[in-house]
C-alpha cells in the first residue's frame, strides 16, 4: 500500500516538472506555433480560389402560356412530358430542365471562356470535345424529385464570380432558345401532320363520293331517293325503314354527291392558314419558359481557410510540445550520465 502512494506521489512529480519545462520553455513553442501558422498561411495562398455558385430557376406565371394554349385547342400539340395533373407551367420546367441536363448548352459556353480557349489551344478539335466533356460535372442541377415543384437550382463550381454569372447567364438563354426553337417546330410538325391528315381524309371521301355518284348515275338516281324509299315501305307494312346512308350513299342521287364532290375539291383550307399566322404571331412574342434572375446568384467559398489555419496551429502546438519533451528527455538522460 505504502509502495502504491510512493508511485502516486512519483507521477505526480513527473507530470509536475513536465508542466514546469513546458512553462519555461513557453517562448520556444510559442515560436514554433507561429511557424506553423505561417506555414498554414502560406499553404493556403498556394491554393487557387473557387466558388460554389447556386441560381434558381422558377416556374412562370401560368398566364404567360394563354397562346400556346389556345393553339391546343386547334389540336396543334407539343411533346409535352407529363402528367395530367400538371399545369402547362410545370411541364414547361421540367421541360426546360431536361434540356439543359443534356449540357450541351452549358458546355458551349464553357468553351468560350478564356480560361478553356487557352487550356484547348493546342489540342485537335476531337480531343478537345473529349477533354471538355470532363468539365460537365462542373454544373450540377438540383431538381426536386416531385414532379410539381415549382424550382430547381443550378450549381456551378468556378473560380471568378463575375465570369461564373455570365456562363449561367448564358447557358440559360441558350436554353431557353434551343427550348423555344423546339417547340415550334413541334408546333410545324404537329400542324402538317394535321394537313396530311385532313388531305387523306378528303381524298379518301373523294374516292368514295365518286363511286357512289357512279352508281347513281347508273341507276339514273337524280335526286335524294331515301325520304321517297322510307315513306314507301312504311305504307306497305306500316313500319318506318331507316337506310342505312353509308352503305347506300348513291341514294342521295349524283346532283347532291357532285355538289359535295365540288366543295371537297374546292376547299382552301383556311383554317391552317389561320394556324399559320398564330404560330407566327408568337414566334414573334417568343415564348419564355421559366424565370430566373442571374444577379441573385449565391456564390460560396470552397477553399476554408479558417480550418487549415486552426489545423496548423494545433500541429504546431503538438510539434513544440513533442519538442520539448523528448528535448527534455535528452537532458536527463545525459545529466546521468
Amino acid at each position: 500500500m505504502e509502495n502504491k502512494s510512493l508511485q502516486d506521489f512519483d507521477d505526480r512529480i513527473d507530470l509536475l516538472n513536465l508542466l514546469m519545462e513546458l512553462w519555461r520553455n513557453k517562448f520556444k513553442i510559442l515560436l514554433i506555433v507561429i511557424i506553423s501558422f505561417f506555414l498554414g498561411l502560406g499553404y493556403t495562398s498556394t491554393i487557387p480560389n473557387n466558388y460554389s455558385h447556386l441560381l434558381t430557376i422558377n416556374q412562370i406565371d401560368n398566364a404567360q402560356f394563354i397562346k400556346l394554349k389556345y393553339l391546343k385547342s386547334f389540336n396543334i400539340e407539343t411533346n409535352e412530358q407529363g402528367t395530367k395533373k400538371q399545369t402547362l407551367n410545370q411541364i414547361m420546367l421540367n421541360r426546360f430542365i431536361n434540356e439543359l441536363q443534356d449540357y450541351d448548352e452549358f458546355l458551349f459556353n464553357l468553351k468560350n471562356t478564356k480560361k478553356m480557349i487557352k487550356k484547348f489551344s493546342n489540342l485537335t478539335k476531337a480531343k478537345q470535345e473529349r477533354e471538355l466533356f470532363k468539365y460537365a460535372n462542373l454544373l450540377e442541377v438540383i431538381y426536386p424529385k416531385n414532379n410539381e415543384a415549382k424550382s430547381a437550382s443550378l450549381k456551378l463550381k468556378w473560380d471568378d464570380t463575375a465570369e461564373a454569372k455570365k456562363i449561367l447567364k448564358d447557358t440559360l438563354d441558350l436554353t431557353m432558345n434551343n427550348l423555344e426553337k423546339s417547340i415550334f417546330r413541334e408546333l410545324e410538325q404537329s400542324l402538317e401532320f394535321l394537313k396530311k391528315k385532313t388531305l387523306y381524309e378528303d381524298n379518301k371521301r373523294l374516292d368514295y363520293l365518286i363511286e357512289q355518284s357512279s352508281i347513281a348515275q347508273e341507276l339514273k338516281i337524280v335526286d335524294n331517293q331515301i325520304e321517297n324509299l322510307n315513306l314507301s315501305q312504311s305504307s306497305q307494312s306500316n313500319v318506318s325503314l331507316n337506310i342505312n346512308t353509308d352503305i347506300a350513299y348513291y341514294l342521295r342521287g349524283y346532283v347532291a354527291i357532285n355538289k359535295e364532290i365540288e366543295l371537297i375539291e374546292n376547299r382552301d383550307y383556311e383554317n391552317f392558314k389561320f394556324i399559320e399566322k398564330e404560330i407566327d404571331a408568337l414566334k414573334n412574342e417568343g415564348i419564355k419558359s421559366v424565370e430566373y434572375n442571374v444577379y441573385l446568384t449565391s456564390s460560396k467559398s470552397l477553399k476554408d481557410s479558417n480550418i487549415i489555419l486552426v489545423i496548423s496551429i494545433l500541429l504546431g502546438l503538438i510539434v513544440a510540445v513533442f519538442i520539448v519533451i523528448i528535448s527534455n528527455a535528452i537532458q536527463f538522460k545525459l545529466s546521468q550520465k
